[in-house]
């Protein structure tokens, strides 16, 4: 259900593994945000259509994207989470068009991710109306608590090629994150979570950022994919670990 955002709990994050949605911009804010990832999109926000860009990493092209990625509502949560010493690793947009025919499948992120330990907090971000029939984010609390091996998955219509096996899905205690604009939840590197197909007319614009600490080490050699979109930038306290400094990222200047 929508709910008018309640406070970060983190409590309730490390308990069920997850905490929302809060509001964390300002309705201003969102529409702001939502006209420039139209623009980054070369399309208009009344018609929109499947995305023909990079979606990923926009933070480290465009710095309105970077300025999102760290915008108080999300850092101030980071710090409950996981300390004053926090670094933002990665940055990506979610999005469904209307009519989109892909869903992504249950999961846990922490099995595409060679970091050592495995230490992340998201926060997923809503720029327009994210509901159940556009495709919304869903999350199944208290499964943070134990890693799931994942399996292949060949249906067509995942927008990932591996992900939780069926029998180990309790589909009773999932939980549909709608959200309005603005909005965030938050969960960590083991909740399962997914999305299902947009069946609707109405657009679902969210984006995930990720954050970490600096005693991770990421296994970049581990990586599979686009490397270069994994830089690492110190937003609050110090790096006193210096694992990373071979992937500090730049500022953008516009």
């Amino acid at each position: 259900m929508i709910t008018k955002g309640q406070p970060f709990s983190i409590e309730q994050y490390r308990e069920e593994g997850y905490s929302g949605p809060v509001q964390g911009l300002s309705l201003q804010e969102a529409d702001m945000y939502n006209d420039h990832f139209f623009e980054v999109l070369g399309q208009s926000k009344y018609s929109p259509g499947p995305a023909n860009v990079n979606l990923s990493a926009c933070h480290q092209r465009h710095r309105w994207a970077y300025e999102l990625a760290t915008h108080p509502g999300i850092v101030d949560a980071m710090k409950q989470i996981l300390g004053e010493d926090i670094v933002l690793w990665a940055m990506h947009f979610w999005y469904k068009e209307p009519g989109n025919g892909k869903y992504i499948p249950w999961h846990q992120d922490i099995n595409y991710w060679p970091m050592e330990p495995a230490i992340n907090a998201t926060a997923w971000v809503s720029l327009g109306y994210s509901l159940r029939e556009n495709g919304c984010l869903r999350v199944i609390p208290g499964t943070h608590k134990q890693l799931v091996e994942h399996t292949i998955n060949v249906d067509s219509q995942s927008a990932f090629g591996q992900g939780i096996a069926a029998d180990r899905i309790d589909e009773s205690k999932a939980v549909d994150l709608e959200m309005t604009p603005g909005q965030i939840a938050f969960f960590n590197e083991a909740t399962f979570h997914g999305s299902e197909i947009n069946h609707s007319a109405i657009p679902r614009v969210a984006f995930s950022v990720r954050y970490t600490t600096p005693e991770v080490k990421f296994k970049t050699e581990e990586w599979t994919g686009d490397v270069s979109r994994i830089k690492t930038y110190l937003v609050s306290g110090q790096d006193r670990c210096r694992y990373n400094d071979a992937i500090i990222g730049e500022i953008p200047q516009r």
